[in-house]
This record gives C-alpha cells, sequence and structure tokens, in this order.
C-alpha cells in the first residue's frame, strides 16, 4: 500500500517543525561554535578557539548532490556504525506505505535533505540533527548521544577529522 503524497506531505510537515525546535533547544544549550569535525564514521566534534566543547554520537541519514537524494542505508561507502539504525527509516516507510523512505534515490530540491532528516530525527527519538558541505553537495547527520566535554579533556583531545580533509571524504560521500 502506498501512501498518498498528501498523506506524506501531512505526516512530514509537523516533523520538519519538530526537528527545528530540537536543534534550536540545542542552540539555547549549547550555544554557536566556530568549528566543526567530523570523524568520518559516527563522531561530530564542535569546538570554539581550538578547544573541543562538545561531542556527538552521529548516524548519518543521507546525503544530497546536485537534484539527488541517497539515503545512507542504501550507501555502500558508509560503514554500519556511520548509518547506524538508519534501516528502521526505511522498515518505517514500508510499514507506512511512504516511498520517499524506501527508494534508494530521491529526486531533491533545497528542503528534501531537511525533510528526510526531520523524519529520521522523529522515527529515532533524535535529540537534533546537523548538515555540513561535502565538495559535491551536503551530508545530513542525526545526533544519537551529546557529550559535553571537559576543558581539561578537551585540551588534550584536539579534533583531526574530516573538515581537514573535504577531498577524502568527498570520495566517501560518492556512491560507487
Amino acid at each position: 500500500m502506498t501512501a498518498c503524497d498528501d498523506c506524506f506531505e501531512e505526516f512530514l510537515h509537523p516533523l520538519v517543525h519538530e526537528a527545528m525546535d530540537k536543534n534550536e533547544r540545542l542552540r539555547g544549550l549549547y550555544g554557536v561554535f566556530d568549528r566543526w569535525d567530523w570523524d568520518g564514521e559516527n563522531i561530530l566534534t564542535f569546538s570554539n578557539e581550538g578547544v573541543a566543547k562538545l561531542r556527538i554520537e552521529v548516524s548519518v541519514v543521507g546525503t544530497s548532490e546536485g537534484n539527488s537524494w541517497e539515503w545512507s542505508w542504501a550507501n555502500p561507502n558508509f560503514g554500519p556504525h556511520s548509518k547506524r539504525d538508519i534501516e528502521k527509516i526505511r522498515e518505517f516507510g514500508q510499514a507506512n506505505g511512504y516511498d520517499k523512505l524506501t527508494s534508494r534515490f530521491l529526486a531533491s530540491d533545497e528542503y528534501t535533505g531537511w525533510e528526510m532528516t526531520a523524519i529520521a530525527v522523529h522515527v529515532l527519538n533524535a535529540p537534533g540533527s546537523y548538515r555540513f558541505p561535502t565538495e559535491t553537495g551536503f551530508c545530513y547527520l542525526v545526533y544519537r548521544k551529546i557529550e559535553e566535554i571537559e576543558q581539561e579533556d578537551a585540551i588534550h583531545r584536539r579534533p583531526q577529522m574530516a573538515m581537514n580533509r573535504p577531498k577524502k571524504l568527498a570520495r566517501k560521500l560518492r556512491t560507487g
């Protein structure tokens, strides 16, 4: 059974607001950071003035490139740690007749990535989400676990991650 397009939009609309509210709440709690680093697997680190402040365990929801969206559950370039639990989004789509959640690729516009991420935030009860640019588009993440980094720990564990290696990251994000 496939749900009608209007039914999907009715389902989606409040979830986009839910995800926006969660992200706004996190900004209120933790503030805004001047740098982000992703380890290419499942850790996103935010820092200010070279000092790590937040370490967030994440799952990759998917990527966009041009007018195309690809779910991470279908992308063999992401390992199991990178896309933990994202298969649940596909299963939710199957159970509810939402083809957009079960199709590997989607035609996309500037909103599609955030919309699919909002669904992942809802289904996984994630505390928030993030998007970062790649050489060819964007990568969308949901937060799994947020950890504030103690000052002493932060000084000794400066992140050396994907933000510093965009070409390697872009190769990893591309399919096939």
